[in-house]
């Protein structure tokens, strides 16, 4: 699976005025946030390390930071509920009528979810919150209430039409002891870890693994990248681009893991498919074949050149969803044609298979299709053939 950004929402943010370890204070940092589905979290998973370490592990590059929503880890907790279940008391129904609502959830805007907060920080630190929060709103100031009420009242989620069945009739607590939760899942995945309350208004970081920094995490998550609706990714992967790396260069080991997942893209349901193959890609890399397109330090596509039969071909052409139709697949054809000139090769040869519908690609870009379908393991592809000629500048095509 190939990691992509939810829909609104952008892969890289750029960080101002935060200390670094690659330049002074005030130079800008550039973040990747990689959202991670996983399968639909119930009260029946009991451990969220588990949960993250199956389906984060295998993304994780060296310096990441994974993040993980905290609903993801009450819900482990046992500390989601039906909204049935909750029998709101007197004084929740009271308190929850003066509550603001907000366009991103109901807070504590419902009986269910005041008394949840109230079993959560007691009945006299409530009132005082309520209270002192009433008369700061009376003169204009606001936020006063979740100040005084604390992280236990704020971490409160509840019911929204917009969250993934069944929790769109759930409430939530805030997980308990979440800073140990946080080094658990570090110690289990060999990254640090950060326990994130996000929402598209704003970013409580309720628990790290030592090392991090709260203020920088929170800024890095602060648009929420895992997303306010039915994304099913409780799970995030952070990644500083350090190298600024932009342009079209010969792949290296080092983008192996980057590499293997953008060439699941190409996989289709054929006997032993090659083509997304861990050890086929390292043969590749070793062997020159393989060369990216990086636009700062993130992976746009990738494709491969390899001689076979006295010919040039381009075995592999992938552009990741994100950059598609921005001229990236013509950089690589043309990058194809000069380097096949250069290596004395008059033409250049590509096959695509039916199902990545690239007909249509290949023949705007000059090429012949072939009069011959390809066949591998039984299953067609199509075969293209472009004929360059030693003076043709590659260029101007």
């Amino acid at each position: 699976m190939q990691l992509e950004p939810n829909a609104g929402k952008s892969l890289v943010i750029e960080i101002k005025g935060s200390p670094s370890s690659h330049g002074s204070s005030g130079s800008v940092r550039r973040f990747a946030r990689y959202p991670i589905k996983t399968k639909l979290i119930t009260p029946e998973d009991k451990d969220i390390s588990v949960i993250v370490e199956e389906y984060s592990k295998k993304y994780i590059q060296p310096n990441d930071i994974v993040f993980i929503s905290e609903k993801a880890v009450s819900i482990t907790q046992g500390r989601s509920y039906h909204i049935s279940t909750v029998k709101a008391g007197w004084l929740a129904a009271i308190l929850s009528r003066f509550v603001t609502k907000t366009p991103v959830g109901i807070g504590l805007g419902s009986p269910q979810t005041m008394q949840l907060a109230i079993e959560e920080v007691g009945v006299p630190r409530i009132l005082v919150a309520a209270t002192i929060g009433g008369l700061a709103k009376f003169v204009g100031i606001k936020g006063v209430f979740y100040m005084i009420a604390g992280h236990g009242a704020r971490s409160i989620d509840g019911a929204v039409p917009y969250a993934i069945p069944p929790y769109n009739h759930y409430v939530s607590k805030g997980p308990r002891y979440a800073t140990e939760v946080a080094m658990k899942v570090s110690e289990k995945i060999g990254a640090p870890v950060a326990v994130v309350d996000a929402n598209d208004l704003g970013v409580n970081v309720l628990g790290i693994s030592g090392g991090l920094d709260k203020k920088l995490i929170a800024r890095i998550i602060k648009d929420n990248p895992l997303g306010q609706s039915d994304e099913q990714t409780p799970v995030g992967i952070i990644r500083e681009i350090t190298a600024l790396k932009t342009g079209l260069r010969k792949a290296e080991m080092s983008d192996f893991r980057s590499l293997s997942q953008i060439t699941k893209l190409l996989h289709i349901d054929v006997p032993n498919f090659v083509w997304s193959d861990e050890k086929y890609i390292k043969r590749q890399i070793k062997n020159g074949e393989y060369f990216i397109i990086e636009q700062n330090g993130v992976l746009v596509g990738a494709m491969s050149l390899r001689v076979r039969n006295r010919k040039m071909h381009i075995e592999t052409l992938v552009v990741n969803k994100e950059f598609q139709s921005k001229g990236f697949g013509t950089q690589f054809i043309n990058f194809a044609k000069k380097f096949s000139l250069e290596k004395g090769y008059d033409k250049l040869h590509a096959y695509s298979f039916f199902e990545y519908n690239m007909e249509k690609f290949y023949l705007k870009k000059g090429f012949t299709e072939l009069s011959h379908l390809g066949y591998y393991e039984n299953h067609p592809y199509y075969c293209f053939e472009l004929k360059l000629g030693l003076n043709h500048d590659p260029e101007n095509t």
